[in-house]
């Protein structure tokens, strides 16, 4: 079993894009990240990362997020920044041809979008 955190904005398809690699991989995927069928309805805008999404990170051994550079603002990048300053092991899937400044600022692995690229992460920082 691997929990997972995706970051995402529902205005892109990159959630069901690495939803459906992470299907293809060898794990059990329990997915920690906010779904569109029930989305959290008040964001305490007091947080860079609202406490509920924070609990969500904390529980996920990972967090994977895409490479797209709209993850340069808004909270995809914040909940990232978040689950780096917990300690949690966090990669880009290569969804687009250019990386997010903030993904490679980060030093974040960006990783082709394969299922033997995924897993071979995993298997290596889970």
């Amino acid at each position: 079993m691997i929990n997972v955190f995706i970051p995402h904005r529902w205005n892109h398809d990159d959630y069901d894009e690495i939803s459906e690699l992470l299907d293809r991989t060898k794990y059990n995927v329990r997915d920690y990240s906010v779904p569109e069928s029930s989305p959290f309805d008040s964001i305490d805008k007091r947080y860079n990362v609202d406490p509920k999404i924070q609990k969500q990170i904390k529980y996920a051994s990972v967090v994977v997020c895409s490479n797209r550079p709209a993850n340069n603002n808004g909270m995809s990048i914040d909940e990232i920044k978040y689950a780096i300053s917990i300690s949690k092991p966090v990669v880009a899937v290569k969804i687009t041809e250019n990386t997010s400044f903030y993904i490679s600022d980060l030093d974040i692995d960006v990783i082709p979008k394969r299922k033997d690229s995924l897993e071979n992460w995993i298997d290596n920082n889970a």
